[in-house]
């Protein structure tokens, strides 16, 4: 009785359902009283376009819209779904205040909400990791606003979560659901599909490992790259009509803002400013009652201690932070809100080092 599958299952929703409410709860409580973030304004305004379309039912209009064409649209139409009923924001409100009109947090509950279903997502693996992702300030305050980061954050941990369900069970449904949604988490911020490497670097060795065929690898892994650019493509309209010439432009324009961008020369944040940043918590900069606490450095400390625990259990979440932290370090634009890119895998091992002292603790 005690390991059967209902008792299994049972704590699993239970887990889920539990840590998914309370991220929530904090995530909410971020969303309806945090300032106004730099980027805030000119998401509302592409969600705002979106919802203009979707209103009017010009739904061609998709193929040539995209503000801010450097992002791809995903996460934007999303916002401009959440915002179509919700009355017109007046023209004279002050630029600071529009986060909190009827669209402004409509746009952000589309934050708040994937970033709690990515807390709860991660205790089906890990309870304690589910818990730490939910609390962590700087998660909380990015899967809060009108940003992109939580809607890609998810994708990427469902990504992950079914190419270890296609490991386990041999289902060509999870490999399907992991190409898919690598493909979504493209549509939505291109930093996030950082995850795809560390699932073809953990393939590859598992099929070194396994002594596989490598014929039958390199036709399922190319398979599955097709699947997931295909999946890219259907969640990004924009690229219908024009995909190499929109698509270069897109990626070019990292390139050139990296490299020209004032406000990125200006600032010229070292190399290691990532490890700055996931050393900061957001109650740093927001010292009113939002975050009435802090596990930030707890959680980090932890996730450096769970490294081992964690390679020894899935490898490829530790490939997900190498290669996450690698990219952070080499890209020459450092904005905080990037480091999101490692917060479940970085919650995840956290979870292995206090799962580990928990039962330490209750052995004694």
């Amino acid at each position: 009785m005690k390991n059967s599958p209902f008792i299994k299952y049972g704590s699993s929703l239970l887990f889920f359902l539990l840590v998914t409410a309370f991220a929530f709860f904090l995530r909410e409580k971020a969303a309806s009283n945090l300032n106004r973030d730099s980027d805030e304004a000119t998401y509302l305004a592409a969600g705002e376009e979106f919802a203009a379309l979707i209103q009017t039912g010009n739904w061609s209009g998709f193929l040539e819209t995209n503000p801010n064409p450097e992002h791809p649209p995903f996460t934007k139409i999303l916002f401009g779904f959440a915002i179509v009923n919700q009355p017109q924001t007046p023209a004279d409100m002050p630029v600071d205040d529009t986060v909190f009109s009827p669209r402004g947090a409509s746009a952000r509950q589309v934050s708040v909400i994937f970033g709690a279903l990515a807390a709860g997502l991660l205790a089906l693996v890990n309870p304690f990791a589910g818990l730490l992702l939910a609390m962590h300030t700087m998660t909380i305050k990015y899967t809060s606003e009108i940003m992109l980061e939580a809607v890609a954050a998810f994708t990427s941990l469902a990504s992950v979560l079914c190419y270890i369900g296609c490991k386990k069970n041999l289902d060509i449904g999870w490999w399907v659901a992991s190409a898919l949604l690598l493909g979504l988490t493209a549509a939505n911020k291109y930093i996030y599909a950082v995850v795809g490497f560390a699932i073809l670097l953990d393939w590859l060795i598992d099929t070194f490992e396994t002594n596989k065929q490598w014929s039958r690898f390199f036709k399922t892994a190319l398979l599955w790259g097709l699947t997931s650019l295909a999946a890219f493509i259907l969640f990004n309209p924009y690229l219908w009509t024009d995909p190499i010439e929109r698509l270069s432009d897109s990626l070019f324009f990292h390139s050139n803002y990296s490299q020209n961008a004032p406000e990125v020369v200006e600032l010229a944040f070292p190399t290691h400013q990532p490890f700055i940043w996931l050393t900061t918590s957001a109650k740093d900069w927001h010292p009113q009652n939002i975050f009435i606490y802090s596990v930030d450095n707890f959680f980090l400390i932890m996730s450096v201690l769970g490294l081992a625990l964690l390679w020894r259990k899935e490898r490829v979440y530790v490939f997900w932070i190498l290669f996450g932290m690698a990219f952070l370090l080499v890209w020459p634009t450092k904005w905080p809100q990037y480091t999101i890119i490692l917060s479940a895998p970085l919650a995840l091992s956290a979870g292995e080092a206090v799962r580990v002292i928990f039962k330490t603790i209750l052995k004694k």
